[in-house]
């Protein structure tokens, strides 16, 4: 089995290749939409989390209403910014290889927002409890009993856990300002 890090690197490594492909200024709109997502997730959770995992108790354990808050919500919204209205950055449109090299950044920072959230939610709560096959032997072992060095040391530096939600709402508001100002 190999660590469950390597997981959520790739997935970060994909946004990256996504952001090479789609340019600096587009991956700029979706992160204003991220960051802004993500104050009003932290915001909201904040002020009515207990109520609505309390509303839920007789249907889901309360760690599964987090992962399924913040994990939907977000992949939803995440979905909207990469396929409906997109917001472009007020700046000039590069093609070739500074397209690729100035959206790579763009789309690392969108895979650290986007899957970094899934995976904070997901390991604040020891990944649910889920089981995997251990080799070919066919017995089941927790995920979150086989966390490496690497994987506790980097949780600590995802978004959820990591920036605080006003930081999120000011960065958010400066990049939706300077997208509207163009």
């Amino acid at each position: 089995m190999i660590p469950v890090e390597y997981l959520w690197f790739t997935l970060f490594l994909v946004f990256g290749i996504i952001g090479m492909v789609r340019g600096l200024l587009k991956e700029l709109g979706v992160t204003t939409v991220l960051l802004l997502s993500l104050f009003v997730l932290k915001f909201t959770w904040d002020l009515l989390g207990e109520q609505g995992t309390a509303a839920l108790s007789g249907r889901a354990p309360a760690n599964t209403v987090v992962v399924l808050y913040y994990s939907i919500t977000i992949l939803f919204v995440a979905y909207i910014s990469y396929q409906g209205f997109t917001l472009s950055f007020p700046i000039r449109e590069m093609r070739g290889v500074a397209k690729a090299v100035l959206g790579l950044p763009g789309g690392l920072l969108n895979g650290y927002l986007i899957v970094g959230t899934v995976w904070d939610v997901l390991a604040q709560t020891d990944y649910l409890g889920l089981k995997v096959p251990y080799g070919s032997t066919g017995t089941m072992v927790a995920i979150s009993e086989n966390l490496t060095h690497l994987h506790n040391s980097v949780v600590q530096f995802l978004p959820i856990t990591f920036i605080d939600q006003y930081l999120m709402l000011v960065l958010g508001m400066i990049l939706l300002v300077a997208i509207l100002l163009r």
